[in-house]
């Protein structure tokens, strides 16, 4: 059932075993798979069915540390969350990507990638992807297109697979409403956490136009975003000074973003190699993927190198089939084109109409390549670029914060001082050089490494994927969260998303994002004790 909280007429508090806020990936998927189980749950979402620009301004917030980021467009706040716009790339974390590693201070998850992969196998269908296999020795058969002749002692294939990208608003709107055992409220903002001693009593939710609902539930789980999951624990510190579960000073630290950068070159020296693998996607047996370049793990450790793995972008004789025009005007282009195609009215239509004005001269370059390409050749590949959306080591001092400013419910709202480490992008160059030594040996050419010692910052811009500001740990002195997502100070209250992170990898989160959610039900499954209707619609008196 999907209920609009502004034509809500009832005063009464609602009740369900479980009660999630957050309508985006990770809170539909949590829902869905709680209700599989029988579960009740009330989930709430602080936007509509669609992109409302004054629902999307509580999200304004200032940029104070490295620059090239976003804090209010990067994000959708709307039902189906930022998945309304996400490209569709995904992957698992890697093993390495757990473990405590040496050259990479606060590293260390408290679980492991096989802890994981039982809910990255149950993810895979939640965003229409293949099976769950990124072996690229699986795949290699299946493939028509030839892979680079590398020593895979030096450097391997690393196999993401493509989403079409997943529309959570549109796939999963008629499941979440025919579920008996959901309710779903929209425009329904969380506004306070109540506690009782050490567990949540109650929250309180409102419209922006003042009507108000209370949810009491056994079980809670914040699932709004990287950077809203901090946001909300900290503006609830009526009760707890600094915040709740903020008793380390640790709420809103160690906020990652993948490092995206199109930076060194390959330069072949056979210009007749067959790069067409490497191409943006490729099929085999119906599964869309990519495939890059990523180190031998047993490097990273022995190097102590960030994880990264490195696209093949093509750089073409004929400079039409160059690809260079494809930047946020571009993709906010197509989005009205593909659009107005099908007869539909466009997402978000004012943003992105402004996006491609601002960028209208490289759009025009766009569209005149793609008119023109049915009618050239593209000569050979001269060079590749290299491509990444690199890791970026976990720094307490990279973080969300609040300032005075407030929305209209009053809660202050958020400044992100994202900060990278010139560290890390000397590990990327490093990795490039390694890259390369294999390309070499190979005989196909060499790199020309193109971050400068000492590196400059701005290269790197957003991957726009928020990670880390309630960080999972065993020990409350260095995480928010323990290994089930619980806050470690809260009895009955969980964070859901990519905030949970505790090291980025490389990886596009949205797949882990999916699969810790359908960890965390299983979870809640086996403590929740709440009696559940037959049909988990249940309310409660006035309190």
């Amino acid at each position: 059932m999907i209920i609009d909280l502004r034509h809500y007429s009832s005063h009464e508090p609602v009740a369900a075993s479980v009660c999630v806020a957050g309508a985006g990936p990770a809170g539909i998927a949590l829902a869905l798979e709680l209700a599989g189980k029988g579960i009740d749950v009330v989930l709430l979402e602080s936007g509509g069915h669609g992109y409302e620009s004054d629902t999307q301004a509580l999200y304004e917030g200032d940029v104070v540390g490295d620059a090239n980021t976003d804090v209010a467009s990067s994000r959708l706040r709307e039902f189906g969350g930022t998945s309304g716009h996400w490209t569709g790339l995904c992957a698992p974390l890697d093993p390495i990507d757990f473990e405590a590693r040496p050259g990479v201070p606060h590293s260390g998850w408290p679980i492991s990638r096989t802890d994981l992969d039982p809910y990255y196998a149950k993810a895979q269908p939640y965003l229409q992807l293949g099976p769950f296999d990124y072996t690229f020795a699986d795949w290699k058969a299946r493939l028509d297109e030839p892979a680079l002749p590398l020593d895979p002692a030096m450097v391997g294939d690393a196999v993401y697979q493509q989403s079409p990208p997943t529309r959570f608003a549109e796939t999963y709107w008629d499941p979440i409403e025919e579920n008996p055992h959901i309710r779903c409220f929209l425009h329904a903002n969380l506004i306070d956490i109540a506690l009782k001693d050490d567990a949540v009593d109650h929250c309180e939710f409102s419209t922006l136009e003042g009507g108000t609902l209370r949810v009491r539930a056994e079980t809670y789980v914040i699932a709004c975003g990287g950077i809203e999951n901090a946001r909300i624990l900290l503006n609830c510190d009526t009760q707890r000074a600094g915040g709740i579960g903020n008793e380390n000073d640790l709420v809103g630290r160690y906020f990652m973003d993948h490092l995206n950068c199109e930076v060194g070159t390959v330069l072949f020296a056979d210009e007749t190699i067959d790069l067409s693998l490497y191409n943006e996607v490729v099929e085999a047996d119906g599964t869309a993927m990519q495939v890059g370049l990523k180190l031998p793990f047993d490097i990273m450790r022995r190097e102590q190198l960030l994880n990264n793995t490195a696209f093949l972008v093509p750089q073409y004789e004929n400079t039409t089939f160059s690809n260079d025009f494809r930047g946020h005007g571009w993709v906010s282009f197509s989005a009205i084109v593909k659009a107005f195609a099908h007869g539909q009215k466009p997402d978000r239509f004012a943003e992105n109409y402004c996006n491609a004005v601002e960028d209208a001269d490289t759009i025009a370059v766009g569209i005149y390549r793609h008119v023109m390409r049915p009618f050239a050749a593209k000569g050979l590949a001269l060079a590749a670029k290299l491509r990444q959306d690199a890791e970026q080591s976990p720094n307490p001092a990279s973080r969300v914060y609040l300032v005075e400013d407030t929305d209209p419910f009053g809660w202050r709202r958020i400044a992100l001082d994202w900060r990278i480490a010139p560290s890390d992008l000397l590990s990327l160059r490093r990795t490039h050089e390694l890259i390369g030594a294999a390309i070499g040996a190979a005989g196909l050419g060499r790199v020309n490494v193109g971050i400068t010692e000492p590196p400059d910052l701005d290269v790197v811009y957003t991957g726009y994927h928020h990670i880390g500001t309630t960080r999972m740990s065993d020990a409350p002195k260095t995480g928010v969260v323990d290994r089930n997502c619980r806050v470690h100070s809260v009895k009955n209250l969980y964070m859901a998303g990519s905030s949970v992170f505790t090291t980025a990898g490389t990886a596009n989160p949205t797949l882990t994002i999916v699969a810790l959610a359908a960890r965390l039900a299983d979870h809640l499954a086996g403590i929740v004790t709440v009696p559940v209707t037959a049909t988990g619609a249940r309310s409660i008196g006035k309190s």
